[in-house]
């Protein structure tokens, strides 16, 4: 088969869950079929959406480049004509059986119209809430879960989004560049403010209103939907997706990566925050947690590297360095995914204290894999991997205090750590998942 995926980042340029689980999904697929992969880069120094080429471990890669500096309107964010004419150029020379679609986020939801002009069939794997929630995640503000009932809430959370004009992008690149960081801020700050006293609620209830009813469309095009965790799912099914056009099929992982391991010992008791600095990962929870830890041999590392897409984060780095009191809070940095397993090494409990509705975190996952005892919070798809007492903890989220209860007991009794992991049950592998997968498309193929 020659299959096309379809992602919006992709190793080396990103590493989040979605496109480590693309990169390890192509990787195994093209070990028998023709793998192509479409994603979008960000190069100031590039001309704006040009269209790259090259081979890259045995997959033949495309990206195009999107830093924004085009766009006019926040339609733009979602239906893209430039980006959408570059991948039919992409359709045209490589002819694929099969579109299999990871993330449509700086690409546009017109992409799909462009397969299906074509009669190819699509696959549509979704990693969070992007085609009903421009932000992706469901989450207000930087602050809380939405609930998405009232359409003109999504205006002051996205009003970053809605204010777009003409050359605003050549502004706030031209404006980062010149001036200091703070001064940056304060710019960027004040013009949000002046777009959301300015905008009329009308007429941004219009602009959500007519990305809804284009991503319904669009979504009545896609073959089938795959959620990775049942939460997703029925999400997705409350959107409007027909229960017969979504199935649940878990990630799979890399396990090769972690044959042989052991971890390194150490005196201390090693706690790990592993993913992407944004508010809604919940980092900020656990170091205001971890503040209250006065155990001298226990220390947390905070592992990952600030990358959003959020309008109103600010320097979130900086707050987690100012709310940090403990001195065995470590910040660590960013780290090249394919180098988790010596992360992995030297943790002994990995804590996810996530806020918005995850998915199926992959980092959760790799734990599992290197019987990394977990703390979670008991939301989204979490709890459908992580039992409380068994496999590892759950917490309430947000509860700094149940958080604590969980890290002390950890901390009192360090033997449970090894009762845990006797519990630990490896993930699924991501050849047991290719080959799911590519028994979809031959379905999809012989039926459509």
């Amino acid at each position: 088969m020659k299959i096309l995926q379809v992602v919006h980042g992709f190793p080396p340029h990103n590493m989040g869950g979605a496109e480590i689980y693309a990169y390890n999904l192509s990787r195994e697929l093209v070990k028998k079929h023709k793998v192509s992969i479409f994603y979008r880069i960000n190069d100031l120094h590039q001309k704006e959406y040009t269209l790259t080429h090259r081979d890259f471990e045995g997959l033949d890669i495309f990206t195009v480049n999107n830093t924004f500096r085009l766009y006019d309107s926040f339609r733009d964010t979602y239906k893209n004509t430039l980006i959408a004419e570059k991948f039919a150029s992409v359709l045209e020379r490589i002819k694929p059986d099969i579109v299999h679609i990871q993330h449509l986020l700086y690409l546009g939801a017109q992409l799909i119209e462009e397969i299906k002009k074509r009669k190819i069939p699509i696959v549509f794997t979704l990693h969070d809430y992007w085609l009903f929630c421009p932000q992706g995640q469901l989450f207000k503000d930087n602050k809380e879960i939405c609930d998405r009932q009232i359409l003109s809430e999504c205006t002051d959370c996205i009003i970053h989004h809605l204010s777009i004009k003409r050359h605003i992008f050549d502004v706030y690149y031209f404006s980062q560049k010149i001036l200091p960081a703070s001064f940056f801020q304060l710019f960027k700050n004040i013009y949000l403010v002046y777009c959301r006293f300015c905008s009329l609620r009308n007429e941004t209830s219009n602009l959500l209103n007519e990305r809804l009813i284009y991503i319904k469309d669009i979504c009545s095009k896609v073959d089938l939907f795959i959620a990775p965790s049942e939460f997703l799912r029925k999400r997705f099914v409350e959107f409007g997706i027909p229960e017969d056009k979504i199935i649940f099929l878990s990630y799979g992982l890399n396990l090769d990566r972690f044959k042989d391991f052991q971890k390194i010992p150490s005196t201390k008791l090693r706690f790990a925050f592993i993913a992407n600095l944004l508010p809604a990962k919940g980092a900020h929870i656990l170091i205001e947690c971890f503040n209250k830890i006065r155990d001298e041999n226990t220390e947390l590392k905070i592992y990952g590297r600030v990358a959003s897409y959020k309008g109103k984060l600010g320097n979130y780095l900086n707050y987690l360095k100012k709310i940090t009191k403990n001195k065995n809070i470590k910040f660590m940095g960013g780290f090249d995914n394919r180098e988790v397993t010596k992360i992995f090494r030297e943790i002994d409990v990995l804590i996810a204290p996530s806020i918005w509705w995850e998915v199926s975190p992959i980092v959760i996952m790799e734990a599992l894999a290197t019987k990394t005892v977990v703390i979670a919070s008991d939301i989204g798809g979490i709890p459908e991997s992580i039992k409380d007492g068994i496999n590892g903890f759950l917490f309430k989220p947000k509860d700094i205090n149940d958080l604590h209860k969980k890290i002390d007991l950890i901390i009192k009794n360090p033997s449970i750590i090894e009762k845990i992991k006797q519990n630990i049950k490896l993930p699924k592998s991501i050849e047991e998942n290719a080959k799911e997968i590519e028994s979809l498309y031959k379905n999809l193929l012989i039926n459509t």
